[in-house]
């Protein structure tokens, strides 16, 4: 989980901007293929962003988030929001959604494939017939070790970034921030790499349909450092 002090940084820092392009992708994809949900969850909402683009596109969007630090943001942000603590290997509302999503490489948080067959299971029993669930994952291709990177954050703040592979299907990203050149926060964001041939085979053994599983969600979109995954609960009668 997040520290408060993280939050802030993920809040001010600019990290917004990947909520804020998906949301841009995924409205597209849903207006190509004619998909017209009407209510969404987002599971690791974080500070609510896309919440608050699906909204404004006309759905009724809810998001949870295990960070306690990031939902209080997420509220402070949009009062009007509706935002839940929650853990996604055991969230299970008791709404039903036309569209569940998932991004930020939030699903290579959960280090256990149990868990996050937990999580596909608990999403399928939520997602309305018919529904969509869209998620993304780290691209083993194109993570790798990089050099730190530092930025002033406020004229006494700094904040040091590094991106690690400790091991094989392990990515840690190495967060540091120093008040008045002393270090006031380490934090290390562990994460590992899901083979994504191998979350599609467990999505089908939850009864989803994969639609697409490509680095890419729309093919004029450009090609990056994400799997996304789209996959679909079919109608009983489909």
């Amino acid at each position: 989980m997040y520290s408060e002090v993280f939050c802030k940084v993920y809040n001010e820092f600019g990290w917004n901007y990947y909520p804020e392009i998906f949301g841009e992708l995924l409205l597209t994809w849903l207006k190509r293929n004619n998909v017209t949900p009407k209510t969404a969850m987002d599971l690791a909402c974080g500070t609510g962003i896309l919440c608050r683009i699906l909204r404004a596109a006309g759905m009724e969007a809810a998001g949870m988030d295990l960070s306690d630090g990031m939902i209080a943001i997420a509220w402070e942000n949009d009062p009007q929001g509706q935002y839940t603590v929650a853990d996604m290997t055991t969230f299970r509302p008791a709404d039903a959604y036309d569209l569940v999503t998932c991004t930020g490489d939030a699903v290579n948080h959960i280090p256990e494939l149990g868990d996050v067959r937990r999580i596909f299971e608990n999403v399928y029993s939520y997602l309305a017939p018919g529904g969509y669930f869209v998620f993304d994952l780290l691209n083993e291709k194109e993570v790798s070790d990089s050099e730190p990177f530092e930025m002033d954050f406020t004229e006494t703040t700094r904040v040091w970034f590094q991106m690690t592979r400790p091991g094989q299907n392990r990515v840690h990203l190495t967060v540091r921030v120093y008040e008045s050149g002393v270090l006031a926060l380490e934090e290390v964001i562990r994460e590992t790499i899901h083979d994504p041939g191998e979350i599609c085979r467990m999505l089908q053994q939850c009864g989803f349909r994969v639609i697409r599983c490509a680095d890419c969600l729309l093919e004029d979109s450009g090609h990056g450092t994400t799997w996304f995954i789209v996959a679909r609960k079919e109608h009983s009668n489909e």
